[in-house]
């Protein structure tokens, strides 16, 4: 009888006390600004779903977003990732295919000027992974995106690091630092490392874009940040 009693308690409540539009909202709390190497001096707010602009135009899940203002005006950095779907991978000329894995990741940049009524897009940041693996990810990296001003000339460089991982034995992943500067793109590309504290680590190498040659302050910085969190240990998938 009491477990009975119980049952229907809980059937009163799913029709009760259903899901809102609120318990509705798509957001991920994964953590991925990294606010110990972001600027201080920069005011930065994170933004809830209900708080981003509703005419702002978007793909994705939210994983975080972010707003400051600079000498460009108010900025929002807005950062998805689509999760797992399938796609059909087809022969070449042929109608023959196999299913296999898919992910997406996306990062936005919106700005507004004084002059502005509403958020522009300034810039996109798209990648993703297509796996038939038995591990596979595509993801920012935890704490690991930044808002800096390290030329001080009052435009913010915003920092992404992230990575794609597909394999089915132990092989390094692959991972990006895309930075921006006003619409100047700039990157780090290469590998995650792995058994980075054993006496063999592997992996972990990357290649710069060659418009850092002249841009040695953030190039610094970015390979200082590789060096921050290119080790996998677990934390991606």
């Amino acid at each position: 009888m009491k477990t009975l009693t119980t049952i229907l308690i809980l059937i009163i409540s799913l029709f009760s006390f259903g899901q809102t539009e609120k318990d509705l909202v798509p957001e991920l709390r994964l953590e991925i600004w990294d606010k110990e190497n972001s600027d201080n001096s920069i005011k930065i707010e994170t933004l809830i779903y209900d708080e981003i602009p509703k005419y702002i135009d978007f793909r994705g899940t939210v994983v975080q977003a972010l707003k400051w203002t600079d000498s460009n005006g108010e900025n929002i950095l807005i950062q998805t990732i689509t999760g797992a779907f399938d796609w059909k991978d087809y022969e070449e000329n042929s109608t023959n295919y196999t299913i296999q894995d898919k992910s997406e990741l996306y990062a936005y940049l919106f700005q507004k000027r004084a002059s502005d009524k509403e958020f522009r897009r300034k810039w996109r940041v798209y990648d993703y992974t297509e796996c038939y693996g038995v591990d596979w990810f595509t993801g920012f990296i935890p704490k690991a995106t930044t808002i800096t001003d390290l030329d001080k000339d009052g435009v913010s460089e915003i920092t992404l690091p992230y990575v794609s991982i597909c394999r089915g034995g132990v092989d390094p992943g692959r991972m990006k630092i895309i930075m921006y500067e006003g619409g100047t793109k700039y990157a780090l590309r290469g590998s995650t490392m792995l058994m980075c504290k054993s006496e063999h680590p592997f992996g972990g190498d990357f290649k710069p874009s060659e418009n850092l040659k002249n841009k040695k302050v953030f190039s610094k910085f970015l390979i200082e940040h590789w060096d921050r969190n290119k080790c996998e240990n677990r934390k991606y998938y």
